[in-house]
């Protein structure tokens, strides 16, 4: 009698292990043509929260002995509808591809993080308008000592509000996230730079507000100071 008891038990501590498999599935890899799009996806809209080891920092910790519990269905709702914790949505800017791609991510074993040195950073300068070829005078009548730049936190752009009127003079492409505006010493530009570490230089002299040069200086950043 004894050892039928001590059989049965063994065989249900063997289903209620099968049963738990099966409630959270093991988790599968990125499509190794995806992986790395889903890598930077997470060192620019991820690391700066979740760390780049995925061990945390304002947000959670994303290493596999917690993402797995989780599972690949409800870390993919966790990405597209945010969290009631602060962190947002990404379901309008990331594809469902993507979101499917970076739960599966942080299921895996963290990667190292990515290296971003003086090559890569000098690499990354682009100067989209010459400082020969920028205005030699103000080409607009806004009142630049009167304007606001506005971070659009989740579209990667930031408004540069004429604060006379009230209303919008241009909006800007920038990085994710935008940090910080800073404003010249000549009040001609704005310096704007997202989490992404994307940092844009903003000219107020042209008609509309115009981005003439940028550069990535990291993975993540937080603010910018000039001299």
């Amino acid at each position: 009698m004894k050892v039928k008891l001590g059989l049965s038990a063994i065989a249900m501590a063997m289903l209620s292990g099968l049963a738990a498999a099966e409630a959270v599935p093991a988790p599968t890899g990125v499509a190794p043509e995806a992986l790395d799009a889903t890598k930077k996806i997470y060192f620019e809209r991820c690391a700066g929260c979740h760390g780049v080891l995925r061990k945390g920092a304002t947000g959670k910790n994303l290493e596999p002995a917690n993402t797995q519990k989780l599972g690949q269905t409800r870390l993919e709702k966790i990405v597209a509808y945010g969290t009631e914790g602060g962190m947002p949505n990404f379901e309008d800017i990331l594809t469902k591809e993507e979101i499917t791609n970076i739960s599966k991510y942080i299921m895996q074993t963290p990667d190292a993080p990515p290296e971003w040195g003086m090559k890569e950073l000098q690499n990354s300068w682009k100067v989209a308008v010459k400082p020969e070829d920028r205005p030699k005078k103000q080409l607009n009548k806004i009142n630049l000592k009167n304007v606001f730049s506005v971070t659009l936190r989740d579209t990667g752009e930031v408004a540069l509000i004429d604060g006379d009127t009230k209303q919008i003079w241009g909006i800007v492409k920038t990085g994710y996230a935008v940090h910080i505006s800073r404003l010249s010493a000549s009040g001609r530009y704005v310096y704007v730079i997202g989490r992404d570490g994307k940092l844009d230089l903003i000219d107020m002299w042209f008609e509309k507000p115009t981005i003439v040069a940028t550069i990535k200086i990291g993975l993540d950043a937080r603010s910018v100071d000039t001299s």
